[in-house]
């Protein structure tokens, strides 16, 4: 996807983000009790990979774009000694010239994801330690602006700090929007706080495990420098369900989309797959397709769970 500098462009890159999503059954998890663990989606359940392509190839036809015949997935192992165990899940390329408002669109796509699909748990990941504090500040300059634009939809954000780990209990459990942010060099190696026992969380998980435990999805800032096997084992052991890659717009790079917009959703009485697959199961659910009205995705119903 490239977007350049205007308002419109911004406002078109995140409706294609989240048209990737069309069809998606909104996820609640419903009353938690103060220590559970609150996902974007159970644990046993996945996004489809076809019904995902499907949603893909419609983002590209809209835009004039030759059709993937492939998702993009990254699959391997994570950390070593950490996450022993391979892991697997799609990222999608969002390219934009910098300084035309990457982070903006970032994080108003979380407001979408959170406010269409319920999605709750993010992760920003970020090369250094001059772009956090840039994501700190935009999300300070921002926040009035959001919550004019969704009510008041209360939103956190966490600055990971390897000296105060019991934050992550709190990004695990809330209900609202949580949002972690981190550099990479923060958990790229065994030897990080991240993976060893604390006493400032006490029982048998370690501090990742929170993280993990969520089902997140993962923004990555400046992606291009995130692409050593080291950085994609430590990725990998977030075990995301899905990774946004905002990057800066390069001649080599792949995109998936361009600027321009989805109008609507589908028509009224088409149905879609459900983004959800039961892994024990093997089945794709299927939902309702929505009315027309973007915002009718919030109320879609709940597909059903075994």
């Amino acid at each position: 996807m490239k977007f350049g500098a205007n308002q419109e462009h911004l406002l078109q890159a995140v409706e294609s983000i989240v048209r990737l999503f069309e069809g998606m059954t909104r996820y609640d998890a419903g009353f938690q009790l103060g220590d559970e663990i609150v996902a974007n989606l159970p644990r046993y359940e996945d996004l489809a990979e076809t019904w995902l392509r499907d949603n893909l190839h419609a983002v590209q036809e809209k835009n004039g774009l030759p059709q993937s015949m492939l998702l993009d997935w990254d699959t391997g192992i994570g950390l070593e000694g950490i996450a022993d165990e391979s892991h697997r899940f799609p990222h999608f390329t969002i390219e934009m010239e910098t300084g035309t408002g990457k982070t903006y669109v970032y994080l108003r796509t979380i407001f979408e994801l959170r406010r269409r699909f319920g999605w709750s748990k993010f992760v920003i990941v970020v090369p250094g330690i001059a772009i956090y504090e840039g994501v700190m500040k935009n999300v300070q300059v921002t926040r009035n602006h959001f919550r004019a634009l969704y009510g008041n939809e209360p939103f956190d954000l966490i600055a990971y700090d390897g000296s105060q780990l019991s934050r992550l209990r709190h990004f695990a459990t809330a209900n609202t929007t949580t949002v972690l942010l981190i550099t990479l060099d923060a958990f790229n190696k065994a030897s990080n706080n991240l993976y060893k026992a604390s006493e400032e969380l006490p029982g048998e998980r370690r501090p990742f495990q929170f993280i993990q435990e969520t089902r997140p999805i993962l923004i990555l800032d400046e992606p291009q420098n995130m692409e050593s096997e080291k950085a994609k084992q430590a990725l990998r052991t977030l075990k995301p369900i899905l990774a946004l890659r905002f990057q800066r717009r390069t001649a080599q790079a792949r995109t998936w989309s361009t600027a321009s917009p989805p109008s609507t959703y589908a028509q009224p009485g088409e149905t879609h797959r459900s983004v959800r697959r039961d892994r024990a199961r093997q089945r794709e659910y299927r939902v309702p397709g929505p009315d027309g009205d973007h915002t009718a995705a919030a109320s879609r119903p709940k597909c059903a769970h075994g």
